[in-house]
């Protein structure tokens, strides 16, 4: 039998609404100019005639790692939005899978956490599947 983390009584407050919403938006400008910098980096072709295979094998490895860390700062990006969408609509800091409230600390290490500890834990024990009856259409953090 799974053991229940002690709530944590340092919740979200609409008081801390512009605190969060400053850290979101600073972490999308960040990620944004990260995404245009890979991806300018990454879409361009230097290639010559005549360049050895090694060097073409090595340029490719390089761009598809490039273009994997855009994915995946583009996932965090949209997951950003959807924090600042939540914080505008009043239910930010709620867990989108038991509805409790995520813990301010969690929120401050990842502001666009969406799920609460416990709820994370379950999500990762079960290869990250949500549990029955939640609606899994919106992503959730990584």
């Amino acid at each position: 039998m799974r053991k229940c983390r002690k709530e944590a009584t340092d919740t979200f407050t609409t008081e801390r609404a512009e605190e969060f919403r400053e850290m979101l938006l600073k972490e999308r400008d960040s990620l944004v100019r990260q995404i245009k910098s890979l991806s300018a980096a990454s879409l361009t072709s230097s290639r010559q005639a005549g360049e050895e295979l090694a060097d073409v094998g090595s340029d490719d490895f390089i761009r598809e790692t490039e273009l994997h860390l855009m994915t995946e700062e583009g996932r965090r990006l949209a997951l950003i939005n959807v924090a600042i969408q939540s914080l505008d609509g009043g239910n930010y800091g709620t867990c989108v899978d038991c509805a409790k409230p995520i813990s301010v600390g969690r929120l401050k290490a990842k502001p666009y956490a969406r799920l609460c500890i416990d709820c994370k834990v379950l999500r990762e024990e079960n290869d990250g599947a949500a549990p029955e009856g939640v609606d899994d259409s919106e992503p959730v953090e990584e």
